[in-house]
């Protein structure tokens, strides 16, 4: 959608690693990883867009390359990360107004009333599309906004350092992918491990 295919895959294959383990068992709510590696990955991409892609040039064995995505990136994980409160919130929310649907659906299906399961669930997918779409729209324009008025304004140090909070998580997606090579001997992981490297190399030095 944004035109920037790699670099959607290399962002949220990477974060989509950070949380491989966390599964909603029992009443644990995990991060709710879709909602943040969509906002950080279109933040990313839209901002690196508004800032221009001269924005920040590194020259590596005699060639220019844009690393203005790696700063961007950066920074907008230490902006969003925090937030995953509020996707929690929302994906709270949402469990809450499904049970009662649920409930609403099981007490008239006793009735004789069959319709009202389809209503019902209908009502789930259009609350559940409402919420997402809303905290991600939310996020998003929050974000671009930040990153396009803050990034410029942050001493040189500061933005330097922005690529290690990306590398950071790099090394945190590899570690939480051996993790669960290690203890489940998943070699799709492996894989996806394999492919995001390639992807995130693709991306640096196309």
């Amino acid at each position: 959608i944004l035109g920037d295919v790699l670099t959607g895959l290399m962002i949220g294959g990477i974060l989509e690693l950070l949380w491989i383990g966390e599964l909603p068992i029992g009443g644990h709510i995990p991060v709710h990883e879709v909602m943040l590696t969509v906002s950080i990955a279109s933040i990313s991409i839209i901002a690196q867009k508004m800032l221009g892609q001269d924005f920040l040039v590194l020259h590596v064995l005699g060639s220019d390359i844009d690393a203005s995505i790696l700063f961007i990136l950066g920074l907008i994980i230490l902006l969003l990360i925090p937030m995953d409160m509020i996707c929690k919130k929302v994906d709270t929310t949402a469990r809450n107004f499904n049970r009662r649907f649920f409930n609403a659906a099981l007490s008239d299906l006793d009735k004789g009333f069959i319709g009202s399961v389809e209503v019902n669930n209908i009502k789930g997918l259009c609350v559940f599309f409402i919420l997402n779409f809303s905290t991600i729209f939310a996020l998003v324009l929050a974000g671009v906004l930040l990153t396009y008025f803050l990034l410029p304004l942050l001493p040189k140090m500061v933005v330097m350092s922005l690529p290690l909070v990306f590398g950071a998580a790099c090394v945190l997606s590899i570690s939480s992918a051996y993790s669960a090579i290690y203890s489940n001997k998943s070699l799709p992981v492996f894989l996806a491990t394999t492919f995001v490297a390639v992807a995130a190399t693709l991306v640096i030095f196309r």
